[in-house]
């Protein structure tokens, strides 16, 4: 094509020096001159027709192109162009039609990814027109249709107010059922596409389940075998000093003092750890049979101030600076029972300030605020939580110290969920925070 292209203007430049030179040997005839200048005139004129409708053919094609809009290379159109043309058009073709290809079986593929998910997927734009969504999103709403975000908040629990949520919190657990709501925004080009998912925690919830279960029927198999082994040695004891070979009782002569005082003395400890197992029972009863919340509105700053004011002694003692945060900067009103947040706020403060013990410039800082729900953080800068205590540290019973019975963060748990709620905690060096939603 190029050498084609150059072969045109050497042509043009060698006829327009012969026709300059015969219009410099007839510049004397008038009528000569004229016909050579009207010559050049309409080579000039027809080579810039050429150029013109090349240029032309170039930016039909270019846009075209743009537009993937191949429809210029029918078999009518390929006459246009010359072979050189036709050749490099042909490969654009062919080009255009792999990737078309490839768009499609990429596009098929995800799709069918996207459709055999667990997890619901539901995508659409700015005005609630559905792009996509999967079965198990439809199966998950109830929904054999959707093709309008309308028709998913006006005819399932998932209301618009509830996805505005998940979109601030990142994730929603939706109320009595076991999804999870996800949503997420995406710009493609200059388009907004907005991002739902469906996750059934279910299985997750079950496994946690059965995790806390394990957890929980170890401590109880460790304190009862704790409390029965004594029982049993005591007991096996007494038989052994009150029956004979054959485990038939000795005649009432056989015993002297020493033998009664000894049995007696075996009787009380029984006694003693039947009691301890009885006092165990009833406490696993308190953590998993708590009271309906009796709900009441609650100046939180001054329910926060009278907790710390039963401590002030210890807090003085200790030398503990105590800092409370009202992150609002506005008197906060919140529903809660006083009775169970109190008892919950006392046991997280009380092992804040246990743990700051042997800590020079203790320093306690409850920080609230309301937003949904009240939160509130209490840290301290004791010594940091092992992993493998963080772990436990939820479980009824367990405990690293030397008194109490590992029931208080357990207790303190359950009283967040009475209130729909939840209770974490996190561990690093010289900080250690609890955070309660209620």
């Amino acid at each position: 094509m190029k050498k084609i292209f150059y072969i045109k203007i050497i042509i043009t430049l060698l006829l327009l020096i012969i026709l300059g030179g015969l219009i410099v040997h007839y510049q004397q005839q008038p009528y000569m001159l004229i016909t050579f200048v009207l010559m050049v005139t309409g080579l000039i004129t027809y080579q810039l027709i050429i150029l013109k409708n090349a240029l032309n053919q170039s930016i039909l094609i270019v846009e075209a192109i743009g537009n993937e809009d191949l429809s210029f290379l029918n078999a009518k159109n390929y006459q246009q162009f010359d072979s050189t043309y036709q050749y490099r058009l042909e490969k654009i073709q062919h080009s255009f039609s792999r990737i078309k290809k490839d768009s499609i079986r990429q596009e098929k593929y995800l799709d069918w990814i996207i459709e055999n998910q667990d997890v619901g997927i539901c995508t659409y734009d700015e005005n609630g027109h559905v792009f996509h969504v999967n079965s198990s999103f439809k199966e998950k709403v109830n929904l054999s249709v959707l093709t309008h975000l309308k028709q998913l908040t006006s005819k399932t629990a998932i209301t618009s107010d509830l996805i505005q949520k998940a979109f601030n919190q990142n994730a929603l657990e939706l109320e009595n059922s076991n999804l999870v709501l996800k949503a997420r925004q995406l710009s493609r080009e200059d388009q907004t596409i907005f991002l739902l998912t469906l996750q059934d925690i279910s299985n997750e919830l079950e496994e946690k389940e059965h995790l806390s279960y394990s957890k929980l029927i170890r401590v109880l198999t460790h304190e009862i075998m704790n409390g029965m082994t004594p029982i049993i040695s005591l007991s096996d004891s007494m038989l052994m000093m009150m029956t004979d070979e054959e485990n038939a009782p000795l005649p009432l002569e056989n015993f002297n003092q020493k033998i009664i005082n000894t049995n007696v003395k075996s009787i009380k400890v029984i006694n003693s750890q039947a009691e301890g197992l009885m006092n165990f029972i009833n406490i696993y009863r308190s953590i998993s049979k708590l009271p309906t919340p009796k709900m009441k509105e609650i100046n939180v700053d001054n329910f926060i101030q009278e907790e710390l004011n039963s401590f002030e002694e210890v807090i003085h003692n200790q030398d503990i600076n105590i800092d409370v945060i009202n992150v609002n900067k506005v008197e906060v009103i919140h529903a809660f029972d006083p009775t169970l947040i109190h008892q919950c706020l006392h046991n997280i403060i009380k092992n804040a300030i246990e743990a700051m013990s042997d800590v020079n410039n203790s320093k306690l800082t409850i920080e609230f605020e309301k937003k949904e729900q009240l939160v509130i953080h209490i840290t301290n800068n004791g010594p940091m939580i092992p992993e493998e205590e963080l772990k436990h540290i939820f479980v009824p019973f367990f405990t690293t110290k030397n008194t109490g019975n590992g029931i208080g963060l357990a207790l303190c748990k359950q009283i967040a969920r009475v209130h729909k709620g939840s209770l974490s905690v996190t561990s690093v060096e010289e900080k250690t925070e609890f955070i309660i939603k209620i």
